[in-house]
């Protein structure tokens, strides 16, 4: 599975439907500037680690679910989900202490 800004950018989109936000008020709780953002729902723009950390903790989901489009449904019977959300969890807050370290 590779990361496809297209697909990406629409999931975004979604996510932000759903939160019932504007793309201003998404924009706006991000910190950047909303034509940015817009460039980022259609495609045409990527994000960086620290934007992509931002939107999963600003939906509620998971980078691998946000980048990928793969979600805790989608992986082999039998792996340790609980697991691999703390995984996730630990991942986020150590790019998150990276990102201040900058």
């Amino acid at each position: 599975m590779t990361y496809d800004m297209k697909s990406c950018g629409e999931r975004i989109r979604r996510l932000r439907l759903e939160a019932g936000l504007t793309q201003e008020k998404a924009a706006n709780a991000l910190n950047i500037d909303q034509s940015f953002y817009g460039r980022i729902e259609t495609g045409k723009k990527g994000c960086s680690v620290d934007l992509f950390v931002q939107l999963s903790a600003l939906f509620g989901v998971s980078l691998d679910y946000l980048i990928l489009g793969r979600c805790l449904c989608d992986l082999p019977e039998g792996t340790d989900k609980k697991h691999l959300i703390t995984d996730i969890k630990e991942l986020i807050e150590r790019l998150e202490r990276l990102r201040l370290s900058f």
